[in-house]
């Protein structure tokens, strides 16, 4: 019995270990408070992202998440899916249609 329990242990500790908390930085454009509440709340809405900051000023993004549940990939959908850009991703202009008039940041003039 003491050697199945042992066993067991053995297996599932490698497994629990494997899960981590992993950050990203990443590039999102935007220009205000309204965008920083988006922005942040549209990454939180991910499953498994436990922090989200934006910073209006350096346009920089930085989460936390549980990476057996969220990735790089989901939170950047999401931020996407809400109207703004990611790095080198363009929002869907339907999606960044719906952003409010001080939230556009994309010029308009060409």
């Amino acid at each position: 019995m003491k050697t199945i329990a042992l066993t067991l242990v053995a297996l599932l500790v490698p497994l629990v270990l494997f899960a981590a908390e992993q950050t990203i930085t990443m590039h999102v454009s935007g220009n205000c408070g309204t965008c920083k509440k988006n922005i942040t709340k549209a990454a939180l809405s991910v499953p498994g992202v436990e922090e989200a900051k934006w910073d209006k000023k350096t346009k920089v993004f930085e989460a936390t998440f549980d990476d057996t549940k969220a990735s790089k990939e989901l939170i950047t959908k999401a931020i996407l899916k809400a109207g703004y850009d990611v790095e080198d991703k363009k929002a869907e202009s339907a999606d960044y249609d719906t952003l409010a008039d001080c939230c556009k940041y994309r010029d308009r003039s060409h």
